[in-house]
């Protein structure tokens, strides 16, 4: 009956971690440029198999059907690009990160709510300045344009830099932080982003997908409530079966 614990708990484990994945998600649906998460469930042999590859006991070749939470994984296709009609707002369509100058170093991200800092320069609020091909972009003040190559100008035509948009370098490894940003792992650079389009005046919101959401979140929940359920049948068969030997 043992077994039975351990593939019931490890179930429940499991899908108490996707609706924390879940619950973040819906958390973040109104949060500009918030990319969603999805966690990837393996049996444990394989996660067996994958961490102990040179184990050579019988319990790698076990049909044991636990269930474990491999990874949280982000999805990257395009949030929806909504107008503003804020010279500040710039959304990218397409590939590629905004680069922000921050006290951890660079961090990417799809956020393009940005402000004016007191130095007049184009910040993300509370993270730092917003990166160009030539350093932070000094833009004085919302009077300025912003092309469809991220080229940034003034009102009276003066060029002021060019925001940089990045893609990580082949096999980079991307962490995911809060708030929708991003850092490329071991101080890997990122490289030009090619096929984009920068849109001023325009906000990227999450691509979150609610529908898509409250159906997984139905599921998850589901799939608990039947691990709880089976967790209670499974501790009243052992209890009947202790009182049964009890008798004896």
């Amino acid at each position: 009956m043992l077994s039975g614990y351990y593939t019931i708990a490890s179930g429940m484990l499991t899908r108490q971690r996707e609706l924390d994945v879940i619950g973040n998600n819906l958390v973040n649906v109104s949060t500009p440029g918030y990319r969603t998460d999805r966690m990837l469930i393996s049996s444990f042999e394989q996660e067996l198999t994958r961490q102990e590859v040179n184990y050579t006991q019988g319990l790698s070749n076990t049909s044991a059907t636990s269930a474990v939470a491999d990874e949280v994984v982000s999805l990257f296709h395009d949030g929806t690009i909504k107008s503003t009609n804020r010279s500040l707002d710039v959304a990218i369509s397409g590939d590629g990160f905004f680069n922000i100058q921050s006290d951890n170093g660079t961090l990417l991200t799809r956020n393009g709510q940005f402000e004016i800092d007191q130095q007049g320069y184009l910040t993300l609020p509370a993270i730092g300045r917003v990166l160009g091909a030539n350093g932070p972009i000094q833009v004085r003040n919302e009077n300025f344009t912003v092309d469809a190559d991220g080229s940034v100008y003034n009102d009276q035509g003066n060029f002021l830099g060019a925001i940089q948009v990045t893609v990580p370098a082949e096999g980079a490894e991307l962490l995911k932080l809060d708030n929708g940003l991003f850092q490329l792992a071991n101080g890997a650079g990122g490289q030009a982003a090619q096929n984009y389009t920068v849109n001023q005046n325009n906000l990227e919101l999450s691509n979150v997908d609610m529908n898509q959401e409250m159906t997984n979140l139905i599921e998850a929940q589901r799939a608990f409530q039947a691990c709880s359920s089976a967790l209670q049948i499974v501790d009243s068969m052992n209890r009947k079966a202790a009182t049964q030997l009890a008798s004896l």
